[in-house]
C-alpha cells in the first residue's frame, strides 16, 4: 500500500461519530424514561456504566491492527479534530475531572493556577516541541531523541526517565476509573481495580495507538456530554441562560451572602503543600472569590510555572505528535486541543460556584435535625458528611466536610435532578479517565517496547516486534493493578508530582534538542540526570527543612530542576564533543517543515537497501 494512500483519513468518520454520540444520548434518554417508570436506581446505574464500556471494547475490536505504523503512530492518518480531542482527554483526565473540580470548590480563585496551566502547558508545547516531534517522526519521544543525537544511550535513559511522570499518572487514572466502577457497580475496590486494568490493556494491544485514539475520541464525546448536560441545566435553573462560563458570575452576590451565614471568613494563605484539598472529606473554610487567600502570589505564580513545563513536556502527550498526516495538521491538532481544554478550564469555575452556591444555601436555611435530602444522597457514597461540633442546632460550613473528588458528582444532587443526570456525570469521569489512563499505559508499554527491549534484540519482523509490546502492555497494566490494589494515593498530589517530573526531566532537554544546534548527546545526558536527581531528591527530603525553614517542596524541584538541566546541557554540550556531521543534517531537516517524516524516510532506503 503506498504511503499517501495509506495516510488517507477514513471520510466517513464524523458521520460514525455523530451515530455514536446520538446512540449516547438515545441511551441517557431512555434510561431517563425508565427512571420515571419506576426503575431502580440500581439498574440505570449499571446500564449507565457498562453500555458505553462495551462499547469503548468493541470500537477498540474494530481498529485492530498488526500494522507496525498503525500500532504506533495510527497509521499517521488522524484528522487533527480528534487527535486534538484525545490530546484534551489525557491532558484533562479523571484527575482534571474530579480533583480539580473539587480542588476549585475548595479554593476558588487560588485553584485557577491549575487549569490556566494546562491550558498554557499545551499552546507552549504547540509552539516548541510538536511540530518538530512530527517531522522527526519518531514513534516515541526517546525515540527521537536517540535520533537526534545518534546514541542508544540517550535513547534508553529517556525511556527508563518516563516512568516516574507516566506510572504516576497511570496510577492517578486507573483509581479515578476504578472509584467510579466500585461506586456505582456491585464489586470491590480490588476487583474495580482489576477491571479497569484489564479494559485498558485490552485496548491498546489489540491495536495500540490505532484503537486507542478511536476509543479515547468516542470517550471524549461522552465525557463532553456528561459533563456538559448536568451544568447546562443548572444554569438555567440558576440564571435561566444555558451559557454557565458567561453566567455563573450572577451567582456572585448570593454566594458570597450564603459563605457568610454560613461562617465563611476571609482566610490567609499557607504553605501549597497544605493548602491543596485532600481525598478525604473536608470543610470549606476560604470564600470562593477570595484571592490568595489559600496560597500565596508566590506559590501560586510557581504551581502555574512548573504544571506549564510539565504540560508542555509530558511524554504521554508528545506521544501524540506523529499520529497526523503532515506537520501543518499537527498544528491545528494542537490548536483543537487548546480549544477543549479551555473550554474545560473556564466551565469547571462554574461548576464549583453552582455546588457551592447550591450546598451553603441550602445549609443556611435548614436546621441540623432537617437537612436537605441530598445530603443523604451524598453520604451513602461516602461523599460527604455533617457533625454539629458546636451543638447550636445548625450546619456551618465549618461543618459540612465533602469529598474533593465528589464535587462534580454533588452538582445534579443538590440541583435535585434526576438520578440519571448523576450517573450520567459518572459515566463521563470514568470516559475520560479510562482514555487518559490507556494513553499513559501505552507511552509507558511501548517505549519499553520499543526504546528498551529493541536496542538489545533489533529484529524488524512485524510480528516479534509487536508482541514484545503486547507483553509489555500486559506486564504495565498488571503492576499498576497490582500497585492500587493495596497502595493509597491522593489522585491530585500524584498528578502535581508527575507533571512536575515531566519539567525538571524532560523540558530542558527538548527545548536544547530542538532549539539549540550545539547541543550534543552529553549535555543530553547531563540535562536528563539533573533533572531526575532533582525530583529524587525532592521525593527524599521534602518533608524536612533545608537551609533554615526552606522546603524542597515537588513544585520547587520542578522549576530547579529545570534550570539545572537548561545549565547542565549547556555546559556538556559546549565542553564536549561538537555534534558530528550526521547530527547537525539532521537538525537542518528537522527546521524544514515539508516533506515526509525523517523516520519514514529512513525507513524507505532502509527497505530499498533490503531489497537490493
Amino acid at each position: 500500500m503506498s504511503p499517501s494512500r495509506r495516510r488517507q483519513a477514513n471520510p466517513h468518520l464524523g458521520a460514525y461519530y455523530g451515530i455514536l454520540t446520538s446512540a449516547f444520548v438515545s441511551l441517557v434518554i431512555s434510561l431517563a424514561m425508565f427512571e420515571q417508570l419506576g426503575w431502580q436506581e440500581t439498574w440505570v446505574a449499571r446500564a449507565m456504566i457498562l453500555v458505553p464500556l462495551a462499547l469503548y471494547v468493541v470500537i477498540a475490536l474494530g481498529a485492530r491492527t498488526l500494522n507496525v505504523e498503525d500500532f504506533f503512530a495510527s497509521g499517521r492518518r488522524v484528522p487533527p479534530v480528534y487527535n486534538g480531542a484525545v490530546l484534551a482527554a489525557v491532558l484533562i483526565g479523571g484527575t482534571g475531572f474530579f480533583a480539580y473540580t473539587g480542588t476549585l470548590f475548595f479554593l476558588g480563585f487560588d485553584a485557577l493556577a491549575i487549569g490556566l496551566a494546562w491550558t498554557a502547558g499545551l499552546i507552549v508545547s504547540g509552539i516548541l516541541f510538536v511540530p518538530y516531534l512530527r517531522k522527526a517522526g519518531a514513534y516515541t519521544m526517546p525515540a527521537f531523541l536517540g535520533q537526534r543525537f545518534r546514541s542508544r544511550f540517550v535513547r534508553a535513559m529517556a525511556s527508563v526517565l518516563q516512568l516516574p511522570p507516566a506510572a504516576l499518572l497511570l496510577a492517578a487514572e486507573i483509581k479515578v476509573a476504578a472509584l467510579i466502577i466500585a461506586m456505582f457497580l456491585p464489586l470491590s475496590h480490588q476487583l474495580a481495580v482489576a477491571c479497569v486494568a484489564v479494559i485498558i490493556a485490552c485496548v491498546t494491544i489489540v491495536g495500540g495507538m490505532r484503537s486507542l485514539t478511536w476509543s479515547a475520541s468516542a470517550q471524549f464525546i461522552v465525557s463532553a456530554v456528561g459533563f456538559a448536560v448536568p451544568l447546562i441545566i443548572v444554569s438555567v435553573l440558576l440564571t435561566n441562560l444555558p451559557a454557565p462560563q458567561l453566567t455563573y458570575g450572577e451567582m456572585f452576590e448570593p454566594l458570597k451572602r450564603s459563605e457568610s451565614v454560613t461562617g465563611v471568613s476571609p482566610s490567609a494563605p499557607s504553605e501549597l503543600a497544605t493548602a491543596l484539598p485532600r481525598e478525604q472529606p473536608g470543610p470549606s473554610a476560604k470564600p470562593f472569590l477570595q484571592a490568595f487567600g489559600a496560597v500565596s502570589q508566590t506559590d501560586f505564580l510557581t504551581l502555574f510555572l512548573c504544571l506549564t513545563l510539565g504540560a508542555a513536556a509530558l511524554p504521554s502527550l508528545l506521544a501524540r505528535s506523529g499520529v497526523t498526516s503532515s506537520v501543518a495538521d499537527q498544528r491545528r491538532s494542537v490548536a483543537w486541543g487548546v480549544f477543549f481544554v479551555a473550554l474545560f478550564a473556564i466551565s469547571a469555575p462554574a461548576l464549583a460556584a453552582f455546588v457551592r452556591l447550591l450546598m451553603f444555601q441550602d445549609i443556611a436555611q435548614a436546621p441540623a435535625n432537617a437537612l436537605p435530602p441530598w445530603l443523604n444522597d451524598l453520604s451513602a457514597y461516602r461523599l460527604l458528611f455533617t457533625k454539629d461540633a458546636n451543638s447550636d442546632g445548625a450546619i456551618e460550613a465549618s461543618e459540612l466536610f465533602v469529598a474533593r473528588d465528589g464535587i462534580v458528582l454533588a452538582l445534579p444532587m443538590a440541583a435535585k435532578l434526576p438520578f440519571v443526570c448523576t450517573v450520567l456525570t459518572a459515566a463521563a469521569g470514568l470516559a475520560i479517565a479510562l482514555a487518559a489512563a490507556a494513553s499513559h499505559l501505552f507511552t509507558l508499554a511501548g517505549s519499553l517496547a520499543d526504546d528498551v527491549i529493541r536496542l538489545v534484540d533489533p529484529r524488524s519482523e512485524v510480528l516479534p516486534r509487536l508482541m514484545v509490546a503486547w507483553v509489555a502492555i500486559a506486564a504495565t497494566a498488571l503492576a499498576a493493578g497490582v500497585f492500587l490494589a493495596f497502595a493509597e494515593i491522593d489522585v491530585m498530589q500524584v498528578a502535581i508530582m508527575a507533571f512536575a517530573s515531566a519539567a525538571a526531566i524532560f523540558f530542558p532537554v527538548l527545548l536544547l534538542a530542538i532549539w539549540w544546534r550545539r547541543c550534543t548527546w552529553l549535555g543530553a545526558v547531563l540535562a536528563l540526570g539533573l533533572g531526575f536527581a532533582t525530583m529524587a531528591s525532592a521525593m527524599a527530603f521534602g518533608d524536612a527543612p533545608i537551609a533554615g525553614q526552606f522546603r524542597l517542596t515537588t513544585v520547587i524541584a520542578a522549576l530547579i530542576g529545570a534550570a539545572l538541566g537548561l545549565i547542565g546541557g549547556l555546559i556538556g554540550s559546549l565542553l564536549g564533543p561538537k555534534p558530528t556531521p550526521a547530527e547537525q543534517a539532521y537538525f537542518e531537516e528537522l527546521r524544514d517543515p515539508s516533506g515526509d517524516a525523517l523516520y519514514d524516510r529512513a525507513q524507505r532506503r532502509a527497505a530499498a537497501a533490503a531489497s537490493q
